[in-house]
């Protein structure tokens, strides 16, 4: 009994090492369910995320319930993303604490117009990025950027805001099909 018990922590330490040497602190893998949604493994953990809402015709008349659910404050972490079924055009939404910021990320070198695009959108409003800075993507260094704005307003108001940043920054037509990712941690 002793000699299978040394032998099974032998095989748990190892495993644990192994998951310590396979996941380096900052490296995620992701795998698709058959179900949809994901699987990511870390070495923080594994987490699951269920597949986003699809709605195949006219997706903007789906976003003002996710948009109403996002608004309400408590101090856990909400997201909200929007993205045709390809995952090419949208972007999100983050919320903390009753601060809700819209982030927008553009390939830097290639999407020189639609970047100030973005910009000039905002300073219309009168809206400064909270977070403006280029990520490392992938080992590519300044490809990347990411723009974070802080955004106010009922539903209604962020509701509209919305539907205007997914066609006037996205792309995206109002009777095209939208992926809805919700959620809170």
């Amino acid at each position: 009994m002793k000699i299978a018990l040394l032998i099974f922590v032998a095989l748990l330490i190892a495993a644990v090492v192994t998951y310590f040497l396979l996941f380096p602190r900052a490296t995620f893998i992701s795998f698709s369910r058959p179900s949809g949604g994901t699987v990511t493994f870390s070495r923080t953990g594994v987490s699951f995320e269920a597949a986003p809402d699809h709605y195949p015709t006219n997706g903007f008349d789906h976003i003002e319930p996710y948009v109403s659910r996002l608004l309400v404050p408590t101090n856990r972490f909400k997201f909200l993303h929007m993205f045709t079924p390809d995952g090419n055009r949208g972007f999100g939404f983050s919320a903390r604490d009753g601060k809700v910021e819209a982030e927008l990320t553009v390939e830097s070198r290639q999407e020189v117009q639609r970047e100030a695009a973005i910009r000039g959108f905002f300073s219309s409003l009168g809206i400064a990025p909270s977070r403006d800075y280029l990520a490392g993507n992938g080992g590519v260094p300044d490809a990347t950027r990411i723009l974070d704005y802080p955004i106010t307003g009922s539903t209604a108001e962020v509701t509209a805001l919305t539907k205007r940043i997914l066609q006037e920054l996205c792309g995206v037509s109002p009777t095209e099909a939208l992926d809805i990712s919700y959620g809170d941690k």
